[in-house]
């Protein structure tokens, strides 16, 4: 496990991660993305209360994000399903 240094919101935080630097610093920046959207849409300046607003926006991704993999595995499914029937069908099992 490595240790790397990130900045967020202007302050510097010490991460230890099993992951690379890049991934970890893409991380920050993304973090730092998401807080700085949501400063610029509800003018807060709150860390405290950018930092809430942050992580709902990125768990309402995750949860959407969720669902949709959900929604194309079942999709999957059903097209392999519709193609073993051809199949089966196709060889007169």
């Amino acid at each position: 496990m490595q240790t790397f240094e990130v900045k967020i919101l202007g302050q510097r935080y010490k991460v230890r991660s099993d992951e690379k630097e890049e991934y970890v610093q893409g991380l920050a920046k993304y973090l730092t993305e998401q807080l700085d959207e949501v400063q610029k849409n509800t003018k807060t300046v709150a860390t405290h209360n950018l930092a809430i607003l942050a992580a709902l926006n990125i768990t309402d991704t995750l949860f959407k994000l969720r669902e949709d993999d959900t929604n194309m595995k079942k999709e999957v499914r059903e097209k392999v399903r519709r193609i073993l029937k051809l199949i089966r069908a196709g060889s007169g099992e």
